[in-house]
């Protein structure tokens, strides 16, 4: 959860808890229907409060997803990317050196199949 997300978070259990106690003292004071509507307010405060909570992990879930999705495409193009080097290549002896110990010009291409 990012700092922001939990500041309001915690703002809206604040104003849950405010909004009860006004609810409590109007209930008091013989305001029943505004009582009413600052308890249902209360309420609506702590739904939104655990669907913030619960959007957190949603948004948590899908960053590991897409992080998952974004490594499986790098490794197929890796993939890809070494079976056209390997193509490229003049013969094996070159590809397993990675050309360190090759030569294409004096290369003879003796392990290609002919």
């Amino acid at each position: 959860m990012t700092p922001s997300a939990r500041a309001l978070w915690w703002l809206y259990l604040a104003a849950a808890f405010l909004t009860t106690r006004c609810a409590a003292i109007s209930a008091e004071h013989g305001a029943l229907w505004y009582a009413a509507g600052l308890y249902a307010t209360g309420l609506l405060l702590l739904v939104a409060l655990t669907r913030e909570y619960l959007a957190a992990d949603d948004r948590r879930a899908a960053a590991r997803r897409a992080e998952r999705a974004a490594r499986l495409r790098a490794l197929q193009d890796e993939r890809v990317l070494s079976w056209q080097a390997l193509e490229r290549s003049c013969c094996l002896r070159g590809w397993e050196s990675r050309g360190a110990a090759h030569d294409p010009c004096s290369c003879t291409r003796k392990d290609e199949n002919a």
